[in-house]
């Protein structure tokens, strides 16, 4: 697909849904990810921002406050999910 552009969780707006595509992160931090939920295929929606850029994100019926470095390391899929 040319001229498509690599979208992280950081670019997803409050109330917004993605599905997580991958993470660009060291190994230690890709496993915490992995072992919280977020992983490749799973659905996260964007609840709220926090102080010094993170946001507190949804995964399933769980909630978890990322900083801005894990976001802008997440690779999401470039369509929104609907649900």
């Amino acid at each position: 697909m040319a001229g498509v552009t690599e979208r992280t969780l950081f670019d997803v707006p409050v109330g917004g849904q993605a599905v997580i595509a991958a993470a660009m992160v060291d190994a230690k931090l890709d496993r915490r990810l992995r072992e919280l939920g977020l992983r490749g295929g799973a659905a996260v929606t964007v609840l709220q921002k926090t102080a010094g850029g993170g946001r507190v994100v949804k995964v399933r019926d769980t909630h978890y406050a990322l900083d801005a470095y894990a976001l802008k390391h997440i690779l999401v899929d470039s369509e929104e999910q609907d649900r």
